[in-house]
């Protein structure tokens, strides 16, 4: 086989592998990392063919860097070094930015592969929404295990939806933009259905970066505090709480805030480098005052502290917490850029970037 065929081959290998990552997203983690990884390996093979590197240099690489840099200083001064190691691991996925930068080749492809995202998290959302219909999941789970991360899901793909909804409301056709709509509705009714508090409060974090116009922002911001009201009641109200969420949600509340103090305490042990990126399970099951065993009772105890910031301070400490927040500032700026680009295309969907990006911090 010549070279150019070869190197064919494993561009059109790479654009298979893209599909499959886009479109596991909802549905399989394990999937999702596979066809990661036969991407960047059909990638890198096509570059040794070609004789030269296909990547380029981007505003975000120094954030990245940073970030990465960071994450290697607290392994090394961690509470258990091989264990942080391993969980360097982690940032495997975080290569899919340059992935899907470095493969997309048109508007075109990044509209078809944003379509194929939405349509699976909508496919996903019917056998939701039926596993809910007779009873299987008390809460709307979709293809995922927990909540959390069925909510985060259908966070994220709402609000990217109602990019598209935009894109497509100026295109000449009625089913067009009555098709967007339409999976819209569904995305959102399953974000509701999953009963996840965080998740609709990053919806609505995220949702005015959709809209152009201040005084529809304003709108939205009155009525973003009117229903932060509402939940607030209905969470302190055992009545209501189980009947519009899934359990006790002032009980869930207080477990959170019960994992933001132990995490400060981490935070105030190490303050610099922090613990290293390993399992808190039993640290912070060893923290817990009398208070808390009264909530917990036998509750297994996670080693996740339920908020990124207060997560990462503990875990990388403040000079970790500080290459985070530069990572996202350059995101954000990049997305706030490209919002005013030429291409209508491109600057709608660097405003659903940002809102879904809004809306998971």
């Amino acid at each position: 086989m010549d070279r150019k065929k070869l190197a064919y081959f494993l561009d059109q290998t790479t654009q298979l592998a893209m599909v499959g990552f886009v479109g596991s997203l909802p549905v399989s983690i394990a999937f999702t990392q596979s066809s990661l990884f036969l991407g960047w390996l059909a990638w890198l093979l096509k570059c040794l063919v070609e004789k030269r590197w296909n990547g380029f240099k981007t505003p975000l690489d120094l954030g990245f860097v940073l970030f990465l840099a960071s994450a290697l200083l607290s392994t090394v001064f961690s509470l258990s070094p091989w264990e942080s190691f391993i969980s360097l691991k982690k940032f495997y996925l975080l290569s899919a930015v340059y992935f899907i930068g470095f493969n997309v080749k048109s508007q075109e492809r990044l509209l078809e592969l944003v379509k194929l995202f939405l349509m699976m998290t909508a496919l996903t959302g019917v056998y939701g929404l039926v596993m809910f219909g007779f009873g299987y999941q008390p809460r709307l789970l979709a293809a995922q295990g927990m909540a959390m991360t069925s909510g985060g899901i259908f966070m994220l793909a709402g609000l990217l939806s109602f990019a598209w909804y935009r894109y497509q409301a100026q295109i000449p056709g009625k089913w067009r933009w009555a098709q967007s709509l339409a999976v819209s509705a569904l995305l959102c009714s399953c974000l509701v259905l999953t009963r996840t508090v965080s998740s609709w409060f990053g919806f609505i974090t995220g949702f005015p970066a959709l809209i152009s116009s201040w005084w529809k922002r304003a709108v939205m911001l009155v009525l973003t505090g009117l229903l932060m009201a509402g939940v607030f009641y209905t969470a302190n109200n055992l009545r209501l709480s189980f009947m519009f969420f899934y359990g006790n949600k002032a009980t869930s509340w207080n477990m959170r805030l019960g994992f933001w103090r132990m995490g400060w305490q981490l935070i105030k042990e190490r303050p610099v480098l922090g613990t290293g990126m390993i399992d808190l399970g039993q640290r912070l099951k060893g923290m817990r005052t009398a208070e808390d065993e009264e909530i917990w009772q036998d509750i297994p105890m996670g080693g996740h502290l339920h908020n990124n910031f207060v997560q990462i301070a503990a875990t990388r400490g403040i000079t970790g917490l500080a290459a985070f927040l530069f990572m996202w500032f350059t995101i954000f700026a990049l997305a706030v850029k490209l919002m005013g680009s030429k291409s209508r295309l491109t600057g709608i969907f660097a405003g659903g970037i940002l809102a879904a990006l809004a809306g998971f911090q």
